[in-house]
């Protein structure tokens, strides 16, 4: 019974089950209360011209609930540590159901800001992370089917709104259907509800033997099972897994771009635990660093990540953004015409969003890579679409332009997750989301005074074009770096 008692274990995900619960709570989340993006120039359009306000008010607008949405990411990391992901999700999705119900009654800029742009901005940002890490503990097999499903709930919702939105508009007003859509929204955090901790649905497998000497114990002596006794963590193989196992995983050999100590990764023992005297000799900001995971920072294949996952960010959202103003503005196309567009987009991206992922994780393709290709193709089917005037050839080039986009988007989670350890995840995609939201608050407002002052809707869409190629310009040059490195 002793030797029972210290035996260690790890928590192996269900890769399904419950899990699939979890992926439908996400997806009917997005589906109801996070794909008000891609509806945002149609649902304020005509507010903001009674206003008084342009595109660049718009731009500052969107672009600032975008940029409270990553730059939550500062705190969404260390609440992730205090409190479990249902807590962080439910808190989310309550602040996006508050900011929509407020900004029914706006009648200023500002007003907008703080309702809108603040509120569903923060509750997003509580919200997406922690739906992300929900799905992602209950996978591993099956992990990017399972992210492309919850992820498609929002382009199902896309496909919706834009009909949805002009029938409220037309019959309601502006008032009435924020009001509407507040109410709609109040799904997001009754989702969150079904996202129970792992614990409860996963198995207890002891731990590999080939783990221990990543402990610093060279043999399973007495003085081992004392530590074992003495040191409870250590059987919480979720926080502390290991660098090796993660670097070896179904995510593909990274052993390369995580340069980090695997004995930091674990809790200390008796014989190296550094005793409060040495704790409290620590600088403030050592302890800063150490609670916020900045470390990742010294990592410099994250830092590309980050930085090309940031380029997709702005060039998506912006994208959405001037994609019903050209159409409407530019292209003169009606209110229907315009909501038809911004559906088969949705379509395109919600097929993208099914298929894509079963195709990667049956041929074992990394994430990064379906990134890539996806990221290539957006770039030429917006500027197609800046060129294009046919409604045949908008709609074509429309559903490739989704199709791209959600071969992009699904990955950049994983991409993060595929460079990091695994318990230093929710500080990774907090500062993925941080850097997100620096180049949404300089480049999104920057997007729309260009678009002012010249009065050009595609230059501004070729702009973001040019954006994201030098983001995948400087994938590839890494790419090249690693191939090189690794011939030598």
């Amino acid at each position: 019974m002793a030797g029972a008692e210290t035996v260690e274990y790890e928590l192996v995900p269900p890769d399904g089950g419950w899990g699939w619960m979890i992926v439908l709570g996400v997806a009917l989340g997005n589906m109801t209360g996070q794909c008000l993006v891609a509806t945002f120039s149609l649902l304020f359009g005509d507010k903001l011209q009674s206003l008084g306000l342009n595109t660049t008010s718009a731009a500052v607008i969107l672009n600032t609930m975008m940029a409270v949405m990553q730059f939550s990411g500062l705190l969404t990391g260390p609440l992730l540590k205090k409190f479990s992901v249902r807590q962080v999700a439910f808190s989310g999705g309550c602040f996006v159901v508050a900011g929509i119900l407020l900004t029914s009654f706006a009648n200023s800029f500002i007003h907008i800001i703080i309702s809108y742009s603040i509120f569903l901005g923060l509750g997003s940002g509580f919200v997406a992370p922690s739906s992300f890490i929900a799905v992602k503990s209950y996978f591993l097999k099956a992990r990017g089917r399972a992210v492309g499903m919850s992820m498609a709930g929002s382009n199902v919702g896309q496909m919706m709104m834009p009909h949805l939105v002009r029938f409220l508009l037309e019959n309601y007003g502006f008032s009435g259907a924020m009001l509407v859509l507040g109410g709609v929204a109040m799904h997001l955090p009754a989702c969150s509800l079904l996202y129970q901790p792992l614990e409860w649905h996963a198995e207890r497998r002891p731990v590999a033997s080939e783990l221990k000497p990543l402990k610093g114990e060279p043999d399973s002596s007495t003085d081992g099972t004392a530590v074992d006794k003495e040191s409870p963590k250590v059987r919480q193989p979720r926080r502390f897994a290991s660098v090796t196992s993660l670097a070896t995983s179904e995510l593909g050999n990274m052993s390369e771009a995580i340069p980090v100590d695997n004995k930091k990764c674990l809790p200390p023992t008796s014989e190296e635990d550094p005793g409060p005297v040495q704790q409290k000799t620590q600088p403030v900001w050592r302890r800063v660093m150490a609670f916020m995971d900045l470390d990742l920072l010294r990592n410099w294949v994250y830092l590309n990540v980050m930085f090309g996952s940031a380029c997709m960010t702005v060039a998506a959202i912006n994208f959405s953004l001037l994609l019903p103003l050209y159409l409407q503005r530019h292209l003169r196309l009606s209110l229907s015409e315009t909501a038809l567009c911004l559906t088969v987009t949705a379509v395109g991206d919600f097929v993208s969003r099914i298929t894509v992922p079963s195709f990667t994780d049956r041929f074992k393709i990394r994430p990064r890579i379906t990134f890539f290709v996806g990221a290539i193709f957006c770039t030429i089917t917006r500027s197609v679409i800046a060129t294009s005037s046919s409604m045949v050839a908008l709609y074509v080039w429309n559903t490739l332009a989704g199709f791209s986009r959600g071969a992009a988007i699904i990955n950049i989670n994983l991409c993060v997750a595929e460079v990091c350890p695994d318990h230093k995840l929710p500080a990774a995609v907090g500062l993925n989301m941080v850097t997100s939201g620096v180049f949404l608050f300089t480049l999104g407002p920057a997007i729309g005074y260009v678009r002012d002052a010249t009065g050009d809707y595609p230059l501004c869409i070729h702009l973001l074009t040019v954006l994201l190629l030098v983001a995948m310009a400087a994938w590839l040059i890494e790419g090249v770096m690693h191939w090189c490195h690794r011939k030598r």
